[in-house]
């Protein structure tokens, strides 16, 4: 994201000195007094999503004579500079699907895209969680709608907990009970949970958030707990590793550096669960060996009485600022997330839909079903305060896990992680949000 900022900040110098001559962008190509209106709508993906969308393009000019669309579309990559080279030049299309994150860099005080609560009569905003259109409103201004959301998920490894003679846990104290049955029944090399450095993280903070009730990063961008309360969290993964529920980093780095999902004790069945993005789950479930089988859980409680799932919003439809149709614009937005025939049509060829009346419709058609949407599902039940757009910079990651594997390896304690975690983050923070 720090590289993406830079970016904008050349082009937005470099359009100070061609802003007089330069075309005044997408929104021009709307026909002259009494002509069809055309929009340009540009997105990202693969062939199925390209497929599906173009079709529901089509469904939406036969049901609205006189508005055209000019669908531009490809790969994931170079879209990033691509935008960026629109947004400050000038030339956006009218629609667009950008990164929930993206919104934080071209709108930074909510100017950036056109304020969807001035369009209300257009587009159904009721169909959306509270909570996601939190992470889309800047300074009070809804710059884009949820078109998906995903988020981390507890699934179990049935075969593994049926071996072990345990039941799948729904609170902490009964993993740390499987945790005793794993090692009793089946061999000190066998746990009832797995978690690299990162989920080791996110497991920290899903502990601090449901006794808390508080995001790791807050509206003034700075880490959002004590010391005491990092070092606390951190003392809670600690806990989990001394009492058998997760491997420790030193016994996860005999495997050498690979994902999750090909660690040899993840596939024969001797760590028990994985703390996943929904989205990722087919791979940890095609990853096991033989026909073991993996369930989703219950969101793991009995620390406080907060909801505390990490949940974020994959993508956003946003409009351009400088439409010259925000009327025509946010018609198309409505249709794509909510008119039942486009919904079929689109599936979930950008996820699971956030928009209820879409979730509706796919269910009553049986689309969404396996452990993606059941993940989903848990997601939107248990939901927590959302994360920070800057959360999953990549800086702040790789910090994150440098902290994780200092302390998993006993360099560090956890006064020291909770010291190192925020000084740093709290300084990285600062030039991300400037």
């Amino acid at each position: 994201m720090k590289k993406m900022m830079k970016v904008v900040a050349l082009m937005l110098a470099f359009m100070v000195l061609t802003t007089a001559c330069g075309n005044k962008g997408g929104t021009d190509v709307g026909g002259g007094e009494g002509g069809e209106v055309k929009l340009r709508f540009s997105w990202w993906g693969g062939d199925e999503r390209h497929e599906a969308t173009l079709a529901a393009i089509r469904l939406f000019e036969d049901k609205n004579p006189g508005i055209k669309i000019e669908a531009e579309y490809g790969g994931w990559q170079g879209h990033q500079e691509k935008v960026t080279s629109q947004m400050v030049g000038n030339t956006a299309p009218d629609v667009l699907q950008v990164n929930w994150n993206w919104l934080y860099i071209f709108s930074k005080d909510g100017n950036g895209f056109y304020d969807l609560s001035t369009l209300t009569d257009h587009i159904n905003l009721d169909n959306y969680d509270p909570a996601l259109m939190d992470q889309t409103t800047i300074n009070g201004k809804i710059n884009g709608i949820p078109v998906g959301v995903t988020g981390k998920v507890f699934y179990f490894n049935k075969t593994a907990y049926d071996a072990a003679g345990a039941s799948i846990p729904t609170t902490f104290d009964e993993l740390y009970k499987a945790a005793e049955l794993f090692k009793t029944n089946l061999g000190n090399d066998y746990y009832p949970m797995d978690l690299d450095q990162y989920a080791a993280f996110l497991m920290s903070m899903y502990y601090l958030e449901q006794k808390h009730g508080k995001p790791f990063i807050n509206e003034e961008n700075v880490i959002n707990y004590s010391l005491g309360e990092l070092e606390e969290g951190f003392d809670f993964y600690l806990d989990l590793v001394d009492k058998g529920v997760v491997p420790s980093m030193e016994t996860r780095g005999a495997a050498g550096n690979v994902p999750m999902d090909q660690t040899p004790s993840w596939i024969q069945g001797k760590y028990g669960a994985t703390y996943e993005w929904d989205s990722a789950v087919a791979k940890f479930q095609a990853a096991l060996e033989g026909d073991q089988e993996l369930v989703t859980g219950d969101y793991l409680t009995g620390i406080g009485n907060n909801e505390s799932a990490l949940a974020k919003i994959s993508m956003v439809y946003s409009i351009n600022k400088n439409t010259k149709y925000p009327v025509e614009s946010a018609k198309l937005l409505e249709f794509l997330v909510s008119d039942p025939e486009a919904v079929e049509i689109l599936g979930t060829s950008r996820g699971v839909p956030a928009n209820a009346a879409a979730i509706e419709v796919l269910e009553g058609e049986g689309v969404l079903a396996g452990l993606n949407y059941e993940g989903n599902v848990k997601v939107r039940g248990f939901m927590g305060n959302g994360i920070s757009p800057y959360f999953e910079d990549s800086q702040l990651q790789n910090l994150y896990r440098t902290v994780m594997e200092e302390l998993g390896y006993g360099k560090i304690n956890a006064a020291q992680a909770a010291e190192k975690l925020t000084s740093e983050a709290n300084r990285m923070l600062a030039e991300l949000a400037k």
